[in-house]
This record gives structure tokens, C-alpha cells and sequence, in this order.
């Protein structure tokens, strides 16, 4: 009646696919609240204003390549554990 090797590992892969989709939500979600995009430079030289945008821009890039491939290893891991369940022969009582 319970659930055989396959299932089970199906099953737990499915789970942990499920809580890495939800932390990668819940990491971009509050990086979305919480990131500042305004670009503060004291006086007008156009060089100072271009460093301190491309750092701002090399941060937000850094930080969406990981909960991009956060993502993908989520999805990853899903699509292999719905895979495994799929194979998994049906018990007939």
C-alpha cells in the first residue's frame, strides 16, 4: 500500500523542485522590494555618474543570473521527478 522506490525518490525530487521554485520567489521578491535603483553622484561629472550606474547595473545582473539559474535547476528538478513518477508501474489492488 505504500509507496515503492521510485515513487518515493519521484516524489521527494517533485518536493524539493516545489521549495527551491519558492525560495527563488521569495529571494527575488524581496530584492525586488528592497533594491534602490536611484543613482545619488555629487556634482556633474559624467564619469563618476557612469562608474556608480555600472556598478548598479553589474549588481542587479549578478543577483538575476542566480535566481535565473536557481530557477532553472527548480524546474530541473521537478521535470525529473514527474518524469520518474510517470515511469513508475500503477499498483492494482
Amino acid at each position: 500500500m505504500g509507496l515503492d522506490r521510485g515513487e518515493g525518490i519521484g516524489l521527494g525530487l517533485v518536493i524539493v523542485g516545489l521549495l527551491l521554485l519558492l525560495a527563488v520567489f521569495y529571494a527575488g521578491y524581496t530584492a525586488y522590494k528592497t533594491t534602490n535603483l536611484q543613482v545619488n553622484v555629487n556634482g556633474s561629472n559624467a564619469v563618476q555618474v557612469l562608474g556608480v550606474s555600472a556598478q548598479v547595473l553589474i549588481n542587479l545582473l549578478v543577483k538575476l543570473a542566480f535566481l535565473g539559474i536557481s530557477l532553472a535547476a527548480g524546474s530541473i528538478i521537478i521535470s525529473k521527478g514527474v518524469d520518474l513518477l510517470k515511469k513508475c508501474p500503477k499498483q492494482e489492488v
